[in-house]
């Protein structure tokens, strides 16, 4: 079948490009945006006060969180790194852990004086990490790793979608919690800027100021898609192939 053999053909380089647009995609959405583009909220500290919320729970995912409220906290900030539950090196979190995606962001003199371009970022499960040149005046006060939970399924599902390169605005309680088959361990939030602790957030409102990378996302989607179509098409292609025009071995 010439024209299976032909379509087999055009099927892999299809891939081939398939692939060289996912790792173009995946290098782009990674490079954040210019201090210049930045909007004007970024450039304030995050607000912290105290809160009256009582303890509370609720279930998700047939799991019972309790939650101890610490402060109130509201955040404006660019996301430079936040952890993936889809690699094989985060076995903490899937899709029914309470605490999912959790955002590492920059604000202030930080995202004014463009320190975080020549910085180097990345997240483990629970922490983010950063590297500087030493000649750069970076705020270690102006980072924050932030684990998210919540009961809300609207904010869960916006949290889903945030993405590198992101400006966010996210408010909501400091919160302690655990879940009940935690036994008596607490995970605990930090309460000040100073430390190498985590913020652990209940957000009750989460929204994308600016979404700075959204049509390479799209295009790593659309190749991730292809990547796994296009094989099998081949695969296709060559059964039908094979089904059609069968080997004959002659008489014995």
């Amino acid at each position: 079948m010439p024209n299976a053999v032909r379509l087999r053909r055009w099927i892999f380089r299809a891939l081939l490009v398939a692939a060289a647009l996912f790792a173009l995609a995946r290098w782009r959405e990674r490079q954040l945006p210019a201090p210049a583009a930045a909007r004007s909220e970024l450039a304030q500290s995050p607000i912290q006060g105290p809160t009256d919320r009582v303890p509370f729970d609720f279930v998700y995912k047939g799991k019972r969180c309790f939650v101890r409220p610490v402060a109130r906290y509201e955040l404006w900030g660019l996301v430079v790194s936040h952890n993936d539950i889809h690699s094989i090196s985060d076995i903490y979190h899937d899709a029914t852990s309470v605490d999912t995606r959790d955002l590492c962001v920059v604000w202030g003199r930080n995202v004014a004086s463009g320190a975080y371009e020549r910085a180097e970022f990345w997240s483990g499960p629970w922490t983010c990490y950063f590297r500087t040149p030493a000649a750069v005046d970076f705020d270690r006060t102006g980072i924050s790793n932030n684990h998210l939970i919540t009961d809300r399924p609207e904010v869960r599902a916006r949290l889903a979608h945030v993405h590198v390169g992101d400006e966010v605005h996210f408010s909501g309680l400091l919160v302690d919690y655990r879940m009940d088959d935690w036994g008596d361990f607490w995970r605990r939030t930090s309460t000040v800027r100073t430390d190498t602790g985590c913020e652990v957030v209940f957000a009750e409102r989460l929204e994308v100021l600016a979404r700075n990378a959204a049509g390479w996302h799209a295009l790593e989607s659309l190749a991730k898609t292809l990547l796994v179509l296009l094989p099998l098409a081949w695969i296709g292609v060559f059964v039908l192939e094979a089904r059609r025009d069968p080997v004959s071995l002659g008489e014995l």
